[in-house]
């Protein structure tokens, strides 16, 4: 009798546990449904962009280039903006513009790549600026040649400038964010953050750490319902005129321009005030990437081939 009972229990737990399955795939289904839905409206109609006046914002390498446009426009649409550069002579310029436009800005002259100058610079913020609200590392580096013409030394000092330097930024700002339960990352990858590419094998490296790393904090910080309130959005631009790339190798133009520094950086904050977590500049370079992805290895060769999209060596 005993045993019979047992199995009737047993029996029955397995029921429930069945049970409780199917309502999940349920559940699963109608939720994909709707997230399904609702991404494919928001390509249509976009969420609202928040707003970003009042915030302090704290932009990396904003002595020329995509950083000295980001300062600018943060600015005119009423942010407090906090440039970080080891280049002094440019990074004051750049703060110059922002006050003859009356915009407020602080400027301050670091070593990224270095952990204690990045300590050093964002206690001075805390005490003459305030907490930052919105982190923008956008500071990086993109030699162009053959892997093994890249010495040790300079395949270190990129990973320090595009990789690093994002973790030590972070490690100031990140808990100051979780802290307030307010907060902003923006971190600028590239396209070969998606693909490798010849002649710039340990830049394309960096940039796949950096999808990497944000990735990663996306589910860590949403990871049981925590700290669900701060964003974290990943830039890949295509080739940007700022100058790194000085050989370009693109056979359509059309399909893939080479975009302006203030256009890019457009692109960047309006991803940003929008949450989105992932924006290509341009934004169709997306769509190819999901396309190319779903492709036999072959045939993707084949069509990279064809599209004969690149960087050839240069120099500097």
């Amino acid at each position: 009798m005993a045993g019979i009972v047992e199995q009737i229990l047993s029996l029955a737990t397995m029921a429930y546990q069945y049970v409780l399955l199917l309502l999940d795939i349920c559940r699963l289904i109608f939720q994909t449904t709707i997230l399904y839905i609702t991404a494919i409206w928001h390509i249509f109609k976009p969420p609202p962009p928040k707003s970003v006046s009042g915030e302090i914002v704290l932009i990396t390498g904003t002595g020329h280039g995509i950083g000295r446009e980001l300062a600018l426009q943060y600015s005119r649409l009423g942010a407090k903006v906090v440039c970080l550069d080891i280049n002094e002579v440019n990074n004051n310029k750049t703060i110059g513009e922002i006050k003859r436009e009356g915009g407020a800005a602080w400027g301050y002259k670091c070593d990224v790549s270095n952990r204690e100058d990045v300590r050093a610079v964002s206690q001075k913020v805390r005490d003459e600026v305030g907490d930052v609200t919105v982190l923008v590392n956008n500071a990086g580096i993109m030699p162009c040649k053959p892997f093994l013409k890249h010495t040790p030394d300079e395949i270190e000092r990129i990973f320090k400038i595009n990789v690093f330097a994002h973790y030590w930024t972070l490690r100031e700002w990140l808990p100051s964010f979780i802290a307030s339960g307010h907060g902003h990352v923006v971190a600028v990858s590239s396209i070969c953050g998606f693909m490798g590419t010849a002649n710039l094998v340990p830049y394309c490296s960096s940039k796949f750490a950096i999808r990497g790393l944000m990735e990663g904090l996306v589910e860590e910080m949403r990871y049981g319902g925590r700290n669900t309130n701060i964003k974290f959005t990943t830039i890949h631009p295509f080739t940007i005129d700022t100058g790194l790339a000085q050989k370009p190798r693109i056979r359509f133009p059309v399909l893939n321009p080479i975009t302006t520094p203030a256009h890019c950086a457009e692109a960047i904050i309006d991803g940003m005030r929008r949450d989105y977590e992932t924006v290509c500049v341009p934004t169709r370079d997306y769509y190819l990437h999901i396309f190319t992805g779903i492709l036999p290895n072959s045939v993707r060769k084949v069509f990279l081939d064809f599209m004969d999209t690149g960087v050839d060596e240069h120099d500097t």
